[in-house]
């Protein structure tokens, strides 16, 4: 995301591998000289596209986000002069004819009215559907009378493997969209998101993805959406995969937010299970009696070695399901049910 005063140019830095479309499509079908000359190496053989072929069929969906926000007590007449007025800069891009557009929530979070630029120059107002602060996803729709709209496709992120060529694709002005390749760097890292929660099944690539190119499509060899890229971290580039993604836009166009069943405890690694570390005050394992030093074997008769088994567990069952613990305290063993209740926006105390 950037943020900033409506004054300051929106001008994006083009870093590394990151290449204009201009320069992109001055080579017409993407030859292995110009591709060279511009970063974009030809991907491996064996019916996978060249760099040049991805971005010559992603660019025309990936479109421009521009979010306005006037802070509380600025006047409307300071906010037009600019006074008061912060601006969100992002990328995105169409997965259906409906005008549906996939961006980073980070982008649309608290704005009052965003704008979608389209590749051809069209600027239409977008209506926020919803948006998951945690895995930094956002649905927006535009109406599609009158758009030329070029659905991308969401791939299969199960089966991308570290070392897979990439090319991380966004629209930072609105003017043309810029494309950075690489590879993955790993394709299962936890990250912790806004409000403390940890993410877990990130990708990692080491292509640029440039500050308001986030919310755009990480694009694998065979043209599909493996990722939408993301400013989880500033020195490294992350992407939700698109398996996380297609089940929390799901939800996103049923309910508006993600609801996720919550346990309420942290803990650690021990013998023989996890070790809980922390019972939040008033949460689902507070409420069961749980306490910290406690040691969960199982859940449901599922064995837990580690704090992100025993979540990942719990992630599999809806707010208001109950669960059976198998706990060891000092030396005795005994189940304990817990009913799951929603997660808070943040963690409790953080």
């Amino acid at each position: 995301m950037t943020r900033r005063q409506l004054a300051v140019p929106m001008v994006a830095a083009l870093l590394g591998g990151a290449v204009t479309a201009a320069a992109m499509t001055a080579g017409g079908g993407g030859s292995g000289a110009v591709g060279r000359q511009q970063g974009l190496l030809a991907l491996e053989t064996g019916g996978q596209l060249s760099a040049t072929e991805i971005y010559e069929r992603t660019a025309p969906s990936v479109v421009s986000i521009s979010a306005r926000t006037v802070q509380p007590g600025a006047a409307a007449f300071q906010a037009d002069a600019g006074n008061d007025l912060t601006l969100s800069t992002g990328s995105g891009f169409v997965i259906d004819g409906d005008g549906r557009v996939i961006t980073n929530a980070h982008i649309v979070s608290g704005v009052t009215s965003v704008k979608v630029t389209f590749p051809n120059g069209q600027i239409v107002d977008a209506q926020v559907v919803g948006k998951d602060e945690e895995t930094d996803l956002a649905v927006l729709r535009v109406a599609a009378d009158g758009l030329d709209l070029r659905p991308l496709e969401l791939g299969d992120s199960g089966n991308v493997q570290p070392g897979d060529r990439v090319v991380a694709v966004g629209n930072p002005t609105g003017v043309k969209a810029t494309a950075g390749t690489g590879r993955i760097s790993a394709a299962d890292r936890s990250v912790e998101a806004p409000g403390g929660f940890v993410v877990d099944g990130l990708l990692e690539t080491d292509a640029v993805i440039e500050p308001a190119s986030s919310g755009g499509p990480l694009m694998g060899a065979d043209g599909t959406v493996v990722g939408i890229t993301s400013r989880f971290g500033e020195d490294v580039g992350y992407a939700v995969p698109a398996d996380l993604a297609r089940s929390v836009l799901d939800e996103l166009e049923e309910s508006h937010k993600v609801i996720r069943p919550w346990l309420g405890v942290r803990g650690r690694a021990a013998l023989g299970g996890v070790e809980l570390i922390e019972v939040h005050a008033n949460g689902p394992a507070d409420r069961a009696a749980l306490r910290p030093g406690d040691i969960v074997e199982s859940i449901d008769g599922v064995e837990v070695h580690t704090l992100a088994g025993l979540l990942g567990e719990v992630d599999e069952r809806s707010v208001g399901d109950t669960v059976e613990l198998q706990v060891v305290r000092a030396g005795s063993r005994g189940n304990i049910t817990v009913r799951l209740e929603e997660r808070p926006a943040t963690v409790p105390g953080g």
